[in-house]
């Protein structure tokens, strides 16, 4: 992940998540709701600017958030009270002893800005703050970002490579609420499901993030996962 790139985004909060928390915020709960954890310990891993660790939190759970960018984590500690954030430091020199304490481990549109070392990073974490019959919900972008325009951005393609649907590629993503650039990688839907079961996961279910009422693909999708 271009780590600066999201230092320098860390500003622009509210013109750059509303439209996206829109599309997305609601499915997610819904699936949570629906594949209930059996306690309230939730970690929100990659949790930005915290609205969606606040609305666990409205949710009735007991939450703890980290995201790699301080500038990120700083803004939701001056916007929330309740749900705990984490810096970078903060949160490995707590992860020993958070090990196994999580029923809801929630990471959300962060898979798709990582590079794929980073990918395992990401999910060896998870799988050490996740209780043995805890409950994953891992949203990235879809597999359709393949396709230039969609409720929420522009994406531009490298087209000099000639990338195809079912290599990764990076691309640049333009959102149209502010014009806000940034990177992201296309990898096929399949890259994923394998990622998944190779580390160790059961997919549960699978949901897509909200259209809108407009006529293009979801921007997202949504991945339910438990231990295999």
């Amino acid at each position: 992940m271009n780590k600066n790139q999201w230092e320098g985004i860390a500003s622009k909060t509210k013109k750059l998540q509303s439209l996206r928390n829109e599309t997305i915020n609601k499915k997610l709960i819904s699936v949570i709701k629906k594949y209930q954890p059996k306690g309230k310990n939730a970690f929100d891993y990659g949790c930005g600017w915290g609205e969606f660790a606040n609305i666990l939190v409205e949710k009735g759970f007991d939450v703890l958030a980290f995201d790699d960018s301080d500038s990120m984590v700083i803004n939701a500690k001056e916007k929330f009270k309740k749900p705990n954030f984490l810096t970078k430091k903060e949160f490995y020199k707590k992860l020993p002893n958070l090990k196994n304490k999580f029923d809801l481990v929630v990471s959300n549109l962060v898979l798709c800005i990582l590079n794929q070392a980073d990918q395992k990073i990401l999910i060896d974490n998870i799988n050490k703050l996740l209780k043995p019959d805890g409950v994953v919900v891992i949203s990235f972008c879809h597999p359709a970002d393949y396709i230039t325009e969609s409720v929420l951005s522009r994406r531009i393609r490298p087209y000099e490579h000639n990338p195809k649907y079912d290599k990764e590629f990076k691309y640049r993503k333009i959102i149209h609420e502010n014009r806000i650039k940034f990177d992201d990688y296309h990898r096929p839907l399949e890259y994923y499901t394998n990622f998944f079961v190779d580390n160790g996961w059961e997919i549960l279910d699978i949901a897509e993030s909200d259209v809108l009422k407009t006529e293009f693909y979801p921007d997202f999708i949504i991945f339910v996962l438990k231990r295999n």
